[in-house]
C-alpha cells in the first residue's frame, strides 16, 4: 500500500441495496417445499434493526488514520499545554520494504491569525542524543516568534521516544552498573601538570577502548541492522518527510539547531538546498570534521575557546567577591581570579592523589579528580550554572563536605536512578551515549573498520597534545562528556557508505542561513562558525555573541533575540560578523544586581519582554546541559 492509499469500508446504503435486491435462492424454488414461520420473520427484523442501530454509531466509510501521511495531535500527557503525536516514516527511504520507524513529535501550535502563519519551525537541541520532543517545552520561543510558527520538536532516530530506540542494555540501571567506577563514569583522572605524560594516561585509554568494544558488541547483538539507519543524512530525510506532511511537499523547510543541531542544519541546507527555508544554527560544530575526521582527532579544534571560557568564569567570580561567588575569598587580590584557579587546581590535584570516599547519599562511591573536573568543565558550557557549581566546590574545598559535589557529578554522569515512568509510560533508557554513537558512527568514516581505529598509545599522545596546546584544565575531560570514538568497534552494516553525506558544504540558497557563535564557547568555538560561514559564501551570515558558554541560548542578549526575530519573522539577515553584547550576569553580587536593574529600568516594554523570554530560555538550556 502506498503512503497515501487508504482502505475503505462499503457505504451502508450500497450494502443494503445490493442485499435487498438479490433474490434468496437457497433451495428449490417451489413454494410447496418452503415453509414460512411468522416468528422467523420477526426475528429477522429484530436482527436487522439491531445491526442498523449498531452501525448508526459507527463512522462507516472513514478509513483508519494513515500514520504515514498525518499526525494525530493530542495534548501531551506530560505537558498538556503542548500537542504530541507520532509519524511513521520508512526506515530506509531507498527500500521501503525494510520496515517502519515511528517518530515522536511535539508541537507548540501557532497562535497568530492564520494569514500570519509562516509555517513549521523544526527544532533540534543537539547531542546527538537530545530529545527534540522535550526541547519544545524548554525553549520559550512562541512569544519570541509572535505565534506565527508551529514549533515542532522531534526525537531523531534511535533517541528517546522515537522507535526503534537504541537500547543496547536491558535498562538504565544495568547500563549505570556497567559504567560504575570506570572511566565512563569517573572520566579521566589527569595527573598534576608536572607528572603529565602520555604513559600516565595509557591504562585509562586501554580501559576506554575495552569498554567501547563491549558496548558496541552488545549494540550489534541487540539492535542488528536497525543501527544502519540512524545517521544525520537519514534524519534530514525525516525532516523533509515531516515538512511535506505538515506543510505540503513544496513548502520551504524552516529549522533551528543548536550544538549538534548545527550539523543537522548544515546537512539540511547542503543536501536539500532548494527546499531550505529559514535555517538558523547556533553553537556551531564543524560539519566537515564530523563527517570526515576520526573522532579522537576532532577534539583538538573543538577546544579552541575552552580556556577563554574558564577565564571568564574566574574573572566573574573574582569580580563578584564572596557575596556573589562562594569560591572567592576576602583575601583575593587578583581581578583575573588567579587565586581561585590555584585553589581549584590544588583541590583537583589532591583528589588525583587521594580520592574521597563517599558513603552517604543516594549513590555511594568516590569523588575522583576526573569526576570533579568533568563537572567543572560541564559548567563552562552553561554560565547560569556557575553560581551553584561554585557553591558545590566551595562546600567541598572550604567546609570538607564533598557529598553535594559528588551527588552532582553522579547526576551528570547518569548515575542516579531513572525514577518513575512519565505520564505516557515512557521510561528513559539512560543510554544517550549509545544513541550518540549510533549517529556519530553512521556519519563518520571509520565504522566497523578496526584498522582505522587509534591504539591506546595514540589516543594517550593525542590527549596530552590537547591538554598542553589547547586546554590545560579540561583537555582530558571532553572525551567522556563528548563520548565519540570507538567506531572501529561499531557494526558496519550492510551499506554504510550509501547513507553517508560527506559534503560539499557550499550550496547556494535562496534564503541565506543565519549562523550564531559565541566568543567563548568551550566546545563549539567561534572558529567553527567562521568555517561554515566561509564555506557557504553569500548563502550565510554570521552573528557573533560576546558571551561565554555553549550556544547563545545560555545567556540573554536582547540584541541577539532581535536579530533572531528579524530573521525568522521577516527573513532579514544581520550584517555579516556583526556583534551582540549580553544583558546578563552569572554571579548575583549586589553590584551586579544593581547594574542590571539600572539597565533594565531604561528598557522599552518590548525589550523588557525580550529579556524575560531570554532568561526563561537560558534556564531551560542550562537545565538541559547540566542534566538538572
Amino acid at each position: 500500500m502506498s503512503f497515501n492509499e487508504k482502505s475503505h469500508l462499503p457505504h451502508p446504503a450500497t450494502s443494503s441495496s445490493s442485499s435487498t435486491s438479490q433474490k434468496q435462492d437457497d433451495g428449490p424454488s417451489s413454494s410447496s417445499t418452503k415453509r414460512s414461520f411468522p416468528w422467523m420473520r420477526t426475528l429477522q427484523f429484530a436482527v436487522v434493526a439491531g445491526i442498523l442501530v449498531h452501525l448508526s454509531g459507527c463512522k462507516i466509510g472513514k478509513a483508519p488514520r494513515d500514520r504515514f501521511s498525518s499526525v494525530d495531535w493530542q495534548p501531551c500527557l506530560d505537558h498538556p499545554d503542548f500537542l504530541c503525536g507520532t509519524l511513521d516514516v520508512p526506515t530506509d527511504y531507498f527500500n521501503t520494504s525494510y520496515g517502519t520507524t515511528t517518530l515522536a513529535l511535539s508541537k507548540a501550535p501557532f497562535t497568530s491569525h492564520p494569514s500570519k502563519r509562516i509555517g513549521t519551525l523544526f527544532l533540534n537541541p543537539g547531542g546527538p542524543g537530545g530529545s527534540g520532543r522535550d526541547f519544545t517545552f524548554r525553549l520559550k520561543w512562541m512569544e519570541l516568534l509572535k505565534g506565527r510558527y508551529d514549533v515542532v520538536g522531534f526525537d531523531p532516530r534511535g533517541i528517546a521516544r522515537t522507535t526503534p530506540r537504541v537500547d543496547c542494555f536491558e535498562s538504565a540501571e544495568e547500563y549505570a552498573l556497567f559504567k560504575k567506577s570506570t572511566v565512563l563514569s569517573q572520566s579521566f583522572n589527569i595527573p598534576p601538570n608536572a607528572n603529565l605524560t602520555w604513559q600516565s594516561l595509557l591504562e585509562q585509554n586501554k580501559e576506554l577502548r575495552a569498554l567501547k568494544e563491549v558496548e558496541f558488541t552488545l549494540c550489534a547483538q541487540k539492535m542488528g541492522t536497525e543501527l544502519d539507519y540512524m545517521g544525520t543524512s537519514t534524519v534530514v530525510r525525516d525532516i523533509e518527510r515531516m515538512s511535506a506532511v505538515l506543510d505540503g511537499p513544496d513548502a520551504p523547510i524552516n529549522f533551528y539547531g543548536g550544538s549538534y543541531g548545527t550539523i543537522v542544519g548544515a546537512y539540511l541546507v547542503n543536501m536539500l538546498p532548494k527546499k531550505a527555508g529559514r535555517v538558523l544554527i547556533d553553537g556551531v560544530a564543524s560539519s566537515p570534521q564530523w563527517a570526515n575526521v576520526r573522532a579522537d582527532l576532532m577534539i583538538y579544534d573543538w577546544l579552541d575557546s575552552t580556556e577563554n571560557t574558564f577565564a571568564w568564569f574566574l574573572r566573574d567570580c573574582a569580580a563578584a567577591g564572596p557575596e556573589g561567588c562562594a569560591l572567592a575569598l576576602e583575601t583575593d587580590k587578583d581581578a583575573s581570579g588567579s587565586e581561585i584557579e590555584q585553589r581549584l587546581t590544588a583541590y583537583l590535584d589532591e583528589l588525583y592523589v587521594k580520592p574521597v570516599a563517599i558513603s552517604g547519599g543516594d549513590v555511594p562511591g568516590i569523588l575522583s579528580s576526573g569526576s570533579a573536573r568533568s563537572r567543572l568543565y560541564a559548567s563552562t558550557n552553561a554560565p547560569h550554572s556557575w553560581e551553584l557549581v561554585a557553591q558545590l566546590f566551595a562546600e567541598a574545598m572550604y567546609n570538607s563536605n564533598p557529598l553535594p559535589l559528588h551527588t552532582a557529578t553522579r547526576a551528570g554522569a547518569g548515575g542516579l536512578p531513572v525514577g518513575n515512568p512519565a505520564p505516557d509510560g515512557y521510561v528513559p533508557s539512560g543510554q544517550s551515549d549509545l544513541s550518540r554513537a549510533a549517529v556519530g558512527c553512521a556519519d563518520g568514516p571509520s565504522a566497523g573498520n578496526r584498522s582505522d581505529g587509534p591504539t591506546a598509545e595514540e589516543m594517550s599522545k593525542e590527549m596530552v597534545r590537547v591538554i598542553q596546546e589547547k586546554s590545560i584544565h579540561f583537555g582530558g575531560s571532553v572525551a567522556i562528556i563528548e563520548p565519540d570514538g570507538g567506531c572501529e568497534f561499531w557494526p558496519r552494516g550492510e551499506h554504510p557508505e550509501g547513507f553517508r553525506f560527506s559534503g560539499p558544504w557550499n550550496a547556494t540558497l535562496r534564503t541565506p542561513m543565519m549562523i550564531i557563535s559565541n566568543t567563548a564557547d568551550p566546545i563549539t568555538p567561534l572558529s567553527s562558525g567562521h568555517e561554515i560561514n566561509n564555506l557557504m559564501g553569500n548563502s550565510s551570515r554570521l552573528l557573533i555573541q560576546n558571551s561565554p558558554g555553549h550556544c547563545s541560548s545560555g545567556s540573554t542578549s536582547i540584541c541577539t533575540l532581535k536579530a533572531i526575530q528579524a530573521y525568522l519573522l521577516e527573513g532579514e539577515l544581520p550584517e555579516d560578523e556583526s556583534r551582540c553584547e549580553i544583558n546578563d550576569t552569572f554571579f548575583p553580587s549586589p553590584v551586579n544586581k544593581a547594574n542590571l536593574l539600572e539597565v533594565e529600568q531604561a528598557m522599552s516594554s518590548e525589550e523588557t519582554e525580550l529579556l524575560r523570554i531570554g532568561r526563561e530560555s537560558a534556564v531551560g538550556w542550562t537545565n538541559l546541559l547540566m542534566g538538572w
